[in-house]
């Protein structure tokens, strides 16, 4: 399946992103602070890993296993973050089933946020390359978004200059920028790297809004997603200048409360 094009839909209730396109390489490489320590709630016990003897999840302890977990293309990746080992010995027998449920169905049943784990994150692979993650934290989700954009952008335009012989690299986006996305988030939107192009020594991304539909995102195909999509936007990057700028097309589509 081409990686084209990233679709992002934002329940702000939990702070949940569901997304296509964002792999687990833009989650590990834009987060603010890698997790250190992590559950494995994928209902499959791996006998090669540390096993917790008390919820019976495999445990992974540091940064540099963790990506190397993420990063080497393991088929389901669920797995919740905690910031001490201690913590999790205060499970009751309540909360393993929550995080059961949750590897299991892809969900939360109460709340993905856990006081005695402190989790920042829990990440749930739905295969195709659509992830849910919860972010406690949105800033962390700025940055992925940030990185995933710029990976996209880079991988189309250096396939489209390969005759030139000279690698392509986009600056970061601005902070503010990704943030004035947010009211358009919960209604789900495709940044199409397909529709990609450069005139006038300007990289242009079209932004799209989906249309309504009775599916959940989990449940739209592409072709579903892209049906009537409006475009909405278009993310530019100036290739003299070095810098981003928004050209909003459909100022309506803005109007919804700052959720942030």
């Amino acid at each position: 399946m081409r990686d084209d094009y990233i679709y992002v839909h934002f329940e702000s209730l939990v702070n949940l992103i569901y997304s296509r396109g964002i792999s687990a390489g833009d989650f590990m490489n834009g987060v603010l602070q890698r997790p250190s320590n992590i559950l494995l709630i994928n209902g499959q016990t791996n006998d090669d890993l540390p096993i917790d003897s008390h919820t019976l999840f495999n445990e992974l302890s540091g940064q540099d296993e963790i990506a190397e977990y993420m990063l080497t293309g393991a088929k389901q990746l669920r797995w919740i973050d905690f910031s001490q080992k201690e913590s999790i010995g205060d499970l009751t027998d309540s909360d393993i089933a929550d995080l059961l449920f949750m590897g299991h169905m892809g969900t939360h049943l109460s709340t993905p946020f856990s006081y005695k784990l402190q989790n920042d994150f829990v990440y749930l692979s739905l295969g195709e390359n659509q992830v849910k993650t919860y972010y406690r934290r949105l800033k962390n989700f700025y940055s992925v978004l940030n990185l995933s954009i710029l990976r996209h952008a880079e991988t189309m335009q250096n396939e489209h200059r390969m005759m030139f012989r000279r690698v392509v690299h986009f600056d970061e986006i601005p902070q503010t920028m990704i943030r004035e996305l947010i009211p358009v988030l919960s209604e789900g939107i495709i940044f199409a790297f397909d529709q990609a192009f450069e005139q006038d020594r300007q990289y242009r991304i079209p932004i799209l809004m989906v249309s309504d539909s009775n599916l959940a995102p989990t449940l739209r195909s592409r072709e579903s997603l892209y049906n009537k999509a409006a475009q909405i936007a278009v993310l530019k990057y100036n290739f003299k200048s070095r810098h981003w700028h928004m050209v909003i097309s459909d100022p309506k589509a803005f109007d919804s409360d700052n959720l942030y």
